[in-house]
């Protein structure tokens, strides 16, 4: 900085010497004179910085069974934006935790081994949302975490009590919550029998019930390929299985599993019966060409074009019908009426397919702290408004009895109620609970179907040899 300095100067001034010789009187004057001179002060100064350290925040992997581009069955939103929207919202409120969503599962046709191979790998995901049976082989083998923790008391009275029971063990502990439940009946494009006056041949109301006979006659009669095919059936994967193993519901002498005996028993001569009805429609050319290489995905433009009559898994294919005369994908008329599968001649109708539920579980955690917060994410993602959008995405009901029906008054659902309350309702997949190793079983069971769609197939042979396998496979579990 700079400083003013004052500094005193003496001037001496003599006086003229005076002709009288005087001797002179100095005189002195003070002036100021500034003087510019700088001063470098040096001070040290503590300065205190606060810096922020954020605990790492946790990471969650959480895979859902849909793909990229796969849309909600009822409103036709893509799966990736409604996850994303939901995750972001827990996000929001919950800044210490990551959700980190992948969409798996529906390019391995069914099957289990993209989640396979990741728990081979020791990378599986920390949460699984899959149908419950694929889910199953995890909690035999001691993979999966008890999350009972996931819910209160009030959500756990809200489940209906059929669905849920099925994700507890024998020792109370839940591995797994349902989403959702459906049940399943045979779709009709009553348009294309409309058009060839043949509505006398379809299944009449109360109950639209028909015997195996009814079903080949409307069959025969709206058969004109390749224009128009009655039906349809795939078995290159396991999936959708469901849609051929409901023809089994119609012969009571049929059961695929001896649950007391744990056994396999598909290779009856009652199940022989049925499956050789079903080998009719083969031989007859009832069916779309190619069944051992089709799957579900590929009888869908046949049943959107309206060159399929009649489809089972009717939700989905209702579901199809609905939301495309909407949206403008599908060229209407286009009317789609609900039956029950078909029973053999002297039998009675066939209870009503139930869906295997979709359901969340986890993997086992090291980190005790990120498993409480996964459990809480569980538990936002469970809630009744959530649950609904999650199972009308699948075009089925929420198996929280709180959530409202995503379908609203749709009498698609009032059928499938009717007729539950009626002839009763069963799961092909998952009565009492799902056998040990199941999804191995059921890629034999696609391996047999395959055998099965041959022209000059030995049914009984085919279903020996499954029969045989599926043993040996459930043979293996601890017991």
């Amino acid at each position: 900085m700079k400083q003013k300095v004052m500094l005193p100067i003496a001037i001496v001034l003599l006086a003229s010497v005076v002709a009288s010789c005087a001797t002179p009187t100095p005189q002195v004057i003070t002036n100021e004179v500034i003087v510019e001179k700088e001063v470098v002060v040096t001070k040290e100064v503590t300065v205190e910085k606060t810096i922020e350290v954020q605990a790492p925040r946790i990471q969650i992997t959480y895979w859902v069974f849909a793909s990229e581009g796969g849309t909600k069955a009822n409103d036709g939103e893509l799966w990736t934006e409604f996850f994303t929207r939901e995750i972001n919202k827990y996000e929001d409120t919950h800044p210490g935790v990551n959700i980190d969503v992948a969409f798996r599962g529906t390019e391995a046709g069914g099957t289990t081994t993209f989640i396979d191979a990741a728990v081979a790998a020791g990378t599986a995901p920390d949460i699984y949302w899959d149908t419950r049976f694929r889910v199953k082989k995890f909690q035999d083998e001691g993979l999966l975490e008890d999350i009972s923790g996931a819910l209160t008391e009030a959500d756990r009275a809200a489940y209906d009590s059929d669905i849920f029971k099925d994700s507890v063990d024998k020792d109370g502990k839940v591995w797994s919550i349902p989403t959702d439940a459906g049940l399943w009946t045979y779709a009709i494009n009553k348009t294309l029998f409309e058009k060839a006056g043949l509505l006398d041949k379809l299944p009449q109301p109360p109950d639209f019930t028909w015997t195996t006979e009814q079903f080949l006659d409307a069959c025969r009669a709206i058969n004109d390929p390749p224009n128009v095919y009655c039906t349809g059936f795939f078995a290159k994967t396991p999936s959708f299985d469901v849609s051929f193993n409901n023809f089994l519901g119609g012969f009571p002498d049929c059961s695929f599993f001896d649950f007391e005996k744990q056994e396999y028993t598909v290779n009856s001569l009652g199940c022989v019966e049925a499956m050789t009805f079903m080998h009719t429609l083969l031989d007859e050319e009832l069916i779309v060409p190619g069944a051992p290489g089709l799957v579900d995905d590929d009888i869908d433009p046949y049943w959107k074009k309206q060159q399929v009559a009649m489809q089972g898994g009717s939700n989905w294919y209702y579901a199809q019908a609905k939301n495309g005369l909407a949206d403008g994908s599908i060229a209407g008329p286009f009317e789609v009426m609900l039956a029950m599968y078909p029973n053999k001649a002297g039998a009675p109708p066939p209870p009503v397919a139930m869906g295997n539920p979709h359901s969340f579980s986890v993997f086992k955690q090291k980190d005790r702290e990120k498993f409480k917060a996964i459990l809480d994410f569980i538990n936002y993602m469970q809630q009744p408004e959530i649950s609904s959008e999650m199972a009308g995405g699948w075009a089925v009901l929420p198996a929280r009895q709180d959530a409202s029906n995503p379908f609203g008054d749709d009498p698609e659902q009032a059928f499938y109620a009717a007729a539950a309350k009626k002839f009763g309702s069963y799961n092909f997949y998952f009565n009492n609970t799902a056998p040990c190793n199941f999804s191995e079983v059921r890629l034999g069971w696609a391996e047999a179907r395959q055998a099965f769609w041959q022209p000059d197939a030995n049914t009984q042979k085919i279903l020996d040899e499954f029969v045989q396998r599926a043993n040996g496979i459930i043979a293996e579990c601890p017991k």
